[in-house]
């Protein structure tokens, strides 16, 4: 009896153990394969240009890593897509992908469309040499394992915007109205020295 209790216990502690080891693996699965960008930075020549649409941490504040996640995946995937389908490069571009997508996840779908609808005219499009683009990947996993990331979000106002059509017309509508009066005082001065002119000749 006394070695069956010995043995349940041995079991149990056992279980508990590999749950423990387990659910440690799994809780952080982002500094598990972080190294893997070292590896792929050493691949993907230095001087390869990568784009990537971004939003800069000044301009999101604390959603930077949330508006920036499933740019940044697309950007992925369109990578992985110039290697070969048995690429070591495409398999460890893919772990990333699916990190980013499982932390895509994490937030409302709405809330998350809602907030890159917001800061849509903050969005650039630019490209990054290989070396700055995996650490750029790296700033966002860190940033994301430390869970200071989320939403709702408020977007500074946008820099640059193109008036609308209708306040390009109403412009267009304004200049002509100065200019008419002009037009109006030039078109009978004009003609008064026309007669003159053909009076003189005649």
């Amino acid at each position: 009896m006394r070695k069956n209790i010995l043995e349940a216990t041995c079991l149990l502690l056992g279980l508990f153990a590999s749950l423990r080891l387990c659910s440690g693996k799994l809780m952080t699965p982002i500094t598990d394969d972080v190294s893997k960008l070292s590896s792929l930075k050493q691949n993907v020549p230095s001087d390869y240009e990568i784009p990537v649409s971004s939003i800069p941490k000044d301009v999101a504040g604390t959603c930077w890593v949330v508006l920036n996640i499933y740019p940044l995946e697309q950007s992925l995937r369109n990578l992985a897509g110039m290697f070969g389908a048995v690429s070591s490069n495409r398999e460890q571009i893919s772990v990333f992908i699916s990190m980013l997508k499982s932390l895509r996840f994490t937030f409302n779908h709405e809330e998350l469309e809602a907030a890159m609808q917001l800061f849509q005219c903050h969005y650039r499009e630019r490209g990054l040499m290989s070396g700055l683009y995996f650490d750029y990947i790296k700033d966002i996993l860190h940033a994301a394992s430390q869970g200071t990331s989320g939403l709702p979000c408020k977007p500074p106002p946008c820099l640059n915007q193109h008036p609308s059509p209708g306040g390009q017309e109403e412009g267009r509508g304004s200049s002509w109205s100065i200019r008419a009066p002009w037009i109006l005082v030039l078109i009978p001065f004009t003609a008064c020295a026309v007669i003159l002119l053909w009076l003189v000749r005649k």
